[in-house]
């Protein structure tokens, strides 16, 4: 007989995603058992090579229907890194393709079709970084930095070959398209889709134009998705910045984006994830592990009106000694422990203007990159004739 679940207090719905662990590990480390007592949603990826016959991918998902905890599982299908491994518009044929395959794959297998599914709108995967990062988990040791420091022109090229293909408006026109397309077949097997994206692309809405969607090649608010989720992580505002932006002013920062989010989408549709408790499939930097900060982050959603939130990843949470004491200190989020702050809100305001203020900038620099110009600017810069 199934255990009853436990219905996570506060917030309607807590998803955990959990990029890294395999099937057979979520099964190995009581996942089962964290998700029926906690009430959690988990997020697990799923790679091409996980949807085959046989796989313990399958077997995991007959052990959440047994375990009645199968509605809590929400699919994260990925592509290989060396095929982009995220949803975009360089990707979303080969996606939209993958999506079919994993939908009709629920279906051969006679599962229930998931409430969501969860497209990851991002720009396309270096397999070079995803290496790196590969590594850095191993053994915990970052990379040694190349003497001479950061190579400036592979980093200039790499932000001109972004813009040029930014330019390319028809390859977002129809990756939009794609993605449309594939939401309605998503909806006629049942279930939808919920986007993950990040927040820059919301500040990019304010002009009527998708500059920097364009050049993150990902389509946001392009597609009328059913769910939009924001990665908005601490750890890309106060580590980042060494406390310039301290961990009350990102509690503001969140706080506006989720009463803005409801304003404009209402409260089922956005929805903010928490983090970073573990590095991503290329990152090498500051995670955040005191579940106590993520706890004041969640207090800060609920103030707003947020009803579901998300932490990355539950892969760093069940490193933690106890990763169920973990998860019910973030649990006891209360809007009442968020009150807000004139001069934080202040600081979240200059913030997000600074994110505003490159959709602005972004076309000098396509103007710079289509006339040609730049290449002038750099050939200037590096003989010192510029300054």
């Amino acid at each position: 007989m199934a255990k009853k679940i436990k219905k996570a207090p506060s917030f309607e719905r807590m998803i955990i995603s959990c990029e890294f662990l395999t099937p057979k590990q979520v099964l190995e480390k009581g996942v089962v058992k964290l998700m029926q007592d906690t009430g959690i949603g988990i997020a697990l990826r799923a790679l091409p090579r996980d949807l085959e016959k046989g796989s313990d991918y399958m077997t995991m998902l007959a052990t959440f229907k047994d375990n009645g905890v199968d509605k809590q599982f929400v699919p994260w299908p990925l592509l290989d890194v060396e095929d982009g491994y995220y949803a975009n518009v360089k990707t979303a044929r080969k996606f939209s393709a993958m999506m079919k395959k994993a939908l009709e794959w629920y279906c051969d297998n006679k599962f229930e079709m998931p409430p969501a599914v969860l497209v990851d709108l991002e720009p396309s995967t270096d397999p070079a970084e995803a290496k790196k990062a590969e590594q850095f988990r191993k053994d915990g040791k970052k990379p040694e930095a190349k003497k001479g420091g950061m190579d400036i022109m592979k980093t200039v090229a790499a932000i001109i070959d972004r813009i040029d293909e930014g330019l390319d408006t028809a390859t977002f026109d129809d990756g939009s398209r794609e993605f449309t397309a594939m939401q309605d077949m998503m909806h006629e097997f049942g279930t939808r889709a919920a986007a993950v994206a990040l927040p820059m692309a919301y500040e990019d809405i304010f002009d009527g134009k998708l500059l920097l969607q364009q050049f993150m090649s990902c389509p946001v608010t392009s597609v009328d998705w059913d769910i939009i989720n924001f990665m908005i992580f601490n750890t890309d505002y106060v580590p980042t910045t060494k406390g310039i932006v301290s961990n009350e002013d990102y509690r503001h920062l969140i706080y506006l984006y989720a009463k803005e989010f409801i304003e404009k989408w209402g409260k089922d549709k956005p929805s903010i994830t928490l983090g970073i408790t573990n590095t991503g499939i290329t990152d090498i930097r500051a995670v955040q592990t005191d579940p106590d900060i993520y706890r004041l982050d969640a207090s800060a959603l609920l103030a707003a009106g947020m009803n579901t939130t998300g932490i990355y990843a539950l892969d760093g949470i069940l490193q933690q000694p106890d990763p169920k004491a973990w998860i019910e200190t973030v649990q006891k989020a209360k809007a009442s422990d968020f009150k807000p702050d004139p001069e934080h809100l202040e600081v979240a305001g200059h913030v997000r203007r600074a994110f505003q203020a490159l959709d602005f900038i972004y076309p000098v620099g396509q103007y710079l990159v289509k006339s040609g110009k730049i290449m002038n600017i750099i050939q200037m810069v590096t003989s010192g004739k510029l300054f």
